[in-house]
């Protein structure tokens, strides 16, 4: 993930630039939600951070923050995704408790290519 340059911008063979960085991105199904009549079957968004050590953001409908439509069939029923944060790049809100891409020079640039 850059955090200064958009990610419709061409670079070089690598991608490599000095304010780039790496995440891990866990993407599956959850089984148990599907058949759980109870649990929200909507894609579910969690971030992770090492900066803090622990769950810093959870969105149970995450639909419409990947740009997935809300209706008809997207076959994200049950989809669950883990953003890692591995560096501890992804800047925080004071309490560590959220994404504060506010507090960034670049903050709308990064989060957009988050």
């Amino acid at each position: 993930v850059n955090s200064k340059i958009p990610w419709h911008h061409k670079m070089d063979a690598t991608g490599e630039h000095p304010s780039s960085y790496e995440l891990r991105v866990f993407i599956g199904f959850d089984g148990l939600r599907i058949t759980d009549s109870s649990a929200g079957k909507e894609g579910s968004l969690y971030v992770y951070s090492r900066q803090s050590g622990r769950l810093i953001s959870h969105h149970p409908d995450a639909r419409t923050r990947l740009g997935l439509s809300a209706g008809g069939s997207t076959f994200c029923q049950g989809l669950t995704i883990i953003i890692d944060d591995i560096g501890g790049n992804l800047p925080l809100n004071p309490t560590k408790q959220e994404v504060a891409f506010g507090e960034e020079a670049n903050g709308a640039i990064h989060e957009e290519n988050l």
